[in-house]
């Protein structure tokens, strides 16, 4: 039987490959709606799958609303900071930077005394960092652009969410999950009615991929990362999300035939090697709020 820590490790690897995945269908939204009506209708859609859900414990919903509006307004900075980033840098540069949050969330959890400086970790992450570079410039260097920054930014509110969720993960699943969900569809709402136009005519051929990506990519990947890190400590959970672009490589192999260069193999064999020692001889975690029952 699998331990608590062996599930957890499970979740947030199958979550990394739903992320991989999701690639393909941004796309075909994204061109058609623009990234704010991508984000409002992907996360109005799961808020409206899941109310009936979350409705059947309506009493809990207002327990667990700070932690759930907190995680959600994260969440929400960094998916909207990487998408405005991205429209004045490179993919590539864009997947680098937004890696780099799994060394924001060892320097603050450092800073916060909830981890101790070790020199495993450190190397853990030396390595991941350049795995993903290799992953992202197996064609050329890196070359600093404006967008990066504000990626940047938003790699810091993708840090401070994986450590929100460290903090909150042992809370009703259906309740902060709906919550998140809220927050992010009422945010992108906003801005776009604000800042974007929405030719109406394009919407027919977003209908399947963004059923794909409110259900699976945000419903299924979201509640993966609040049961996954219950057992798992936010520094190793960053390590691990690295795997998407390992993941999202390895569909682009599968599917679209697309060649894993030298470079590209090494990074992801690095990344896979960084997984490994940031693993070795740690110990499980016990849930930070609320009974294992509460997630079913």
């Amino acid at each position: 039987m699998l331990s608590k820590r062996a599930k957890g490790i499970a979740s947030l690897v199958a979550l990394t490959a739903i992320w991989g995945t999701t690639f393909p269908a941004i796309k075909v939204v994204v061109e058609d709606t623009g990234f704010l009506y991508y984000v409002a209708f992907r996360f109005t859609l799961a808020s409206a799958i899941l109310a009936p859900f979350a409705f059947k414990k309506l009493k809990e919903i207002p327990n667990f609303a700070p932690e759930g509006l907190l995680i959600g307004s994260l969440y929400f900075g960094g998916i909207t900071l990487q998408g405005w980033g991205m429209e004045y840098t490179r993919a590539s540069n864009a997947a680098f930077v937004t890696g780099l949050s799994v060394v924001f969330v060892y320097v603050l959890e450092v800073a916060l005394g909830k981890v101790k400086p070790s020199l495993r970790l450190i190397g853990a992450l030396l390595l991941a960092v350049l795995g993903l570079y290799a992953l992202s410039f197996s064609e050329g260097v890196y070359e600093l652009m404006l967008g990066d920054l504000i990626v940047l930014a938003g790699s810091l509110f993708w840090a401070l969410q994986i450590i929100s969720v460290d903090r909150v993960a042992g809370g009703d699943l259906y309740s902060l999950l709906f919550l998140e969900c809220l927050v992010n569809a009422a945010g992108a709402s906003l801005l776009s009615f604000a800042f974007s136009t929405l030719n109406v005519g394009s919407l027919g051929d977003t209908v399947i991929p963004l059923a794909y990506l409110a259900t699976v990519c945000t419903l299924g990947a979201n509640a993966l990362q609040l049961y996954g890190q219950r057992w798992v400590r936010s520094v190793e959970a960053a390590m691990l999300y690295l795997l998407e672009p390992v993941f999202a490589a390895a569909f682009s192999y599968i599917l679209l035939g697309e060649q894993l260069g030298p470079a590209q193999a090494l990074g992801a064999s690095a990344i896979l090697a960084s997984m490994a020692l940031s693993m070795v001889g740690v110990p499980s975690r016990s849930a930070r709020r609320g009974a294992p029952g509460t997630v079913k």
